[in-house]
């Protein structure tokens, strides 16, 4: 069924980067202009838009003749990103602790509250969801805007590799009590102790993923239907 509400292309990236951050999207899903315009209602005009907007952040692949896909990430692009990561959340943190205010770890420990609520609720969606978006949050107290810009792209593709190569029951996303620890870190101004957690924890996830791939197909109705 179409959407009712007039969207824009900005409403339906997002629905694009919330389908990939909750992971109930596959890798290598093919998107085409004709469906997506019947999910969201809007023009293949605004499709067309979506699909150069997160091409640019490696989100979809455009190619000539075959049209638009969710990236599927090779397995030196998955250990390339897990790697840019640990780099870059190591800048973002020493500079995070140089300038955290109260009001930062305010708004982080209510995002710790929310993760555990959806934990707690069994809503695994939410859950991934929220454990990607503590580290854009972090990397925001840096107060350094490309910086950020890249780390959200990195965790995008993070989400992207966890959903193609995290093995079944394994605890491939993000654990609250390393959050939780940061976040403590973060309060004492402590970066050392911040980065040294950091990068125990994306080096724990990196380790639960399992480099085998399986072809999967999946109905988009379904997928952007939850998303909203």
């Amino acid at each position: 069924m179409a959407n009712t509400t007039a969207l824009t292309e900005e409403d339906v990236c997002q629905r694009i980067r919330d389908s990939i951050l909750e992971q109930r999207i596959a890798p290598g899903t093919k998107l085409t202009e004709e469906s997506l315009c019947g999910i969201f209602g809007v023009s293949r005009t605004t499709i067309r838009r979506v699909f150069l907007l997160l091409s640019k952040d490696n989100i979809i692949r455009l190619e000539r003749n075959k049209g638009a896909t969710i990236a599927a990430p090779t397995v030196e692009e998955a250990h390339q990103v897990f790697e840019a990561r640990r780099a870059t959340e190591k800048a973002l943190l020493r500079r995070a602790a140089e300038r955290v205010q109260p009001g930062d770890i305010a708004h982080l420990r209510a995002h710790l509250e929310e993760e555990q609520t959806a934990l707690n609720e069994a809503d695994l969606a939410a859950w991934i969801r929220l454990s990607g978006e503590f580290h854009i949050k972090l990397a925001h107290i840096a107060r350094n805007e490309p910086m950020c810009t890249f780390l959200q792209q990195l965790v995008f593709q993070s989400s992207l590799i966890i959903s193609q190569y995290g093995t079944a029951g394994a605890p491939s996303s993000c654990k609250g009590g390393e959050h939780e620890r940061l976040v403590d870190a973060l309060e004492h101004q402590d970066a050392e102790t911040a980065q040294t957690i950091m990068a125990e924890h994306l080096r724990g996830i990196e380790s639960q993923l399992s480099f085998e791939t399986e072809e999967t197909g999946q109905d988009l109705h379904v997928i952007f239907a939850a998303a909203s």
